[in-house]
């Protein structure tokens, strides 16, 4: 009868023991990426959406941008911050929903910034081209043809960076961004807060 009971209370404390790691199994999330490197903390350069950088335009090449939403160099991302500050699984966790939670609210937006970037664009091209044909056909000459491109980037530099419909939806852009920073400081122990502070303010806005 001693050994039954001995034999029942180890099944009991192993069963218990078995229980308590399936618990702390179900209560951790896997699926937090304690690197930070998917493509929610890639946050999109801000500056670079309000005065994007034109490139060709020339003889050879239409009007294009470097990147219509390009990311912040390496420092300037939550790929950069998150990992140097010792994160608990489940900070992490918090966080990567914040990140996920701008992307999806600001998707819209982001859409409609490249659109309008992409019609200033086909305009200025179809004009270029409306230039390169009356050049190919004798109808100006090398440095009319040359005056009228250098005219025609420089009004689409201002279009692209002053369009009126484009700035209510940096506007939004930018408060996301500010609201998605202010999220995630809600997470962070003072520590990590003032580590955060210092790289906040080390970086361009």
């Amino acid at each position: 009868m001693k050994i039954n009971l001995r034999i029942w209370g180890l099944m009991a404390f192993i069963f218990f023991l078995s229980l308590s790691a399936c618990e702390e199994k179900d209560g951790a999330d896997p699926a937090v990426d304690l690197s930070f490197s998917s493509s929610e903390f890639l946050l999109d350069d801000l500056d670079a959406l309000a005065k994007p950088q034109l490139r060709d335009g020339c003889n050879d090449k239409a009007f294009n941008i470097y990147t219509v939403a390009t990311s912040k160099t390496d420092r300037q991302t939550l790929s950069y911050i998150l990992p140097t500050l010792g994160l608990q699984t489940n900070q992490a966790a918090t966080i990567r929903d914040f990140a996920r939670d701008h992307q999806q609210s600001t998707v819209t937006v982001r859409g409609s910034i490249s659109m309008i970037h992409q019609q200033i664009l086909m305009r200025a091209n179809a004009e270029r081209d409306t230039y390169m044909n009356a050049y190919n056909e004798k109808q100006i000459t090398k440095a009319q043809l040359d005056e009228n491109l250098v005219t025609l980037l420089d009004r689409v530099t201002r279009e692209l960076r002053e369009d009126e419909k484009k700035q209510p939806h940096m506007q939004v852009l930018r408060q996301h961004r500010t609201r998605l920073m202010q999220d995630i400081e809600t997470a962070l122990n003072p520590t990590q807060l003032q580590q955060w502070n210092n790289w906040r303010r080390s970086i361009s806005s």
